[in-house]
């Protein structure tokens, strides 16, 4: 991260050297060393993210110079060089040296710096989604142990998203992370995402969270078999029903997510174990990740047949559910 070479960490204040394991903020850009970061468990600045706040160079060009022991910008002002730690000598000396080596470069490379032009342009279009990766995760950008080109295989066209999310999950060291879509379609998300633990996790406790429901409607037609349940009982159930309901709506949306990488790291870890040849892994993840239009179908005809099965056991006083439309 030649960019950051030099400049104040955010957390304490000390130079980030060549040596540092340098992390940055997804959100503002602001550099740390990691182990500040994790010390802190978020940005300093994040007050300020919301209003658009963007980390900037703290140094102008008149106040640097260029250490010739290591090449990298550092200031004027100091003996040492911030990026190395090398002793700095007078400028007038350095100026020579830097002189010479420029020239070598130049007899090498037919007058043009290939190395300051290559650290120019991978500063200038790194992915943002790999920047933020490798904040997070490491150079290396291992996501629970699995690279993260196998996760952009098996997710599919959204996998930005879900490893941005993950990037910035992994920086707060929290599980949370609002999802609109289990918010609005509930256990179907999972289904869509193929993560069939939670989804029937959650579709099993939605059918239980209905009973009470079910026994309402039986004991308003007349069932039988709700002749011994008292009013009284029903209301209770149904109160602590819907308290349950909301805290199951709460953890569903804020922790699906985070489910749904735990679901994803498990069949990938099973996929790199049985294809350990790259090309069909690759295939493998993108057959068996992704989404499933078929799985929400299944689902919701599982649900309708559920129903059906509720409705056999009313009792024989249909006309009573006239009033309650």
């Amino acid at each position: 991260m030649p960019k950051y070479y030099g400049c104040p960490c955010e957390g304490c204040g000390e130079p980030l050297t060549l040596k540092d394991d340098i992390v940055v903020c997804p959100d503002c850009g602001a550099p740390y060393h990691r182990t500040c970061y994790e010390k802190l468990g978020r940005c300093i600045h994040s007050p300020a993210h919301a209003a658009g706040y963007e980390w900037h160079f703290p140094y102008q060009d008149a106040e640097l110079r260029t250490c010739p022991s290591c090449g990298e910008r550092t200031l004027r002002s100091e003996e040492i060089c911030r990026c190395c730690g090398a002793a700095l000598p007078p400028e007038t000396e350095a100026d020579e040296q830097l002189n010479d080596r420029k020239a070598a470069q130049d007899e090498q490379h037919g007058g043009f710096d290939y190395e300051r032009f290559y650290r120019q342009y991978e500063q200038q279009t790194m992915d943002p989604l790999h920047r933020n990766l490798q904040a997070a995760f490491g150079k290396d950008e291992l996501i629970d142990g699995i690279p993260s080109s196998d996760w952009m295989d098996y997710i599919g066209k959204a996998a930005p998203i879900y490893l941005n999310d993950y990037s910035r999950m992994q920086l707060q060291h929290t599980k949370v992370s609002m999802c609109f879509p289990a918010l609005i379609f509930g256990p179907f998300y999972f289904f869509y995402r193929k993560a069939w633990k939670p989804a029937f996790a959650f579709l099993a406790a939605e059918m239980v969270l209905a009973i009470p429901t079910v026994l309402d409607l039986m004991q308003i037609t007349e069932s039988p078999l709700t002749a011994g349940l008292s009013t009284g009982v029903l209301v209770v159930l149904s109160r602590i029903v819907s308290l349950l309901s909301f805290v199951l709506v709460l953890v569903r949306t804020l922790f699906a997510k985070w489910l749904y990488r735990k679901s994803a790291a498990e069949h990938i870890r099973r996929i790199r174990k049985e294809f350990p040849d790259a090309e069909k892994r690759r295939a493998v993840l993108a057959a068996q990740g992704g989404v499933s239009w078929a799985a929400v179908i299944g689902a919701f005809v599982l649900l309708m047949v559920a129903g059906a099965c509720c409705t056999l056991l009313l009792g024989p006083n249909l006309d009573a559910l006239a009033g309650l439309i």
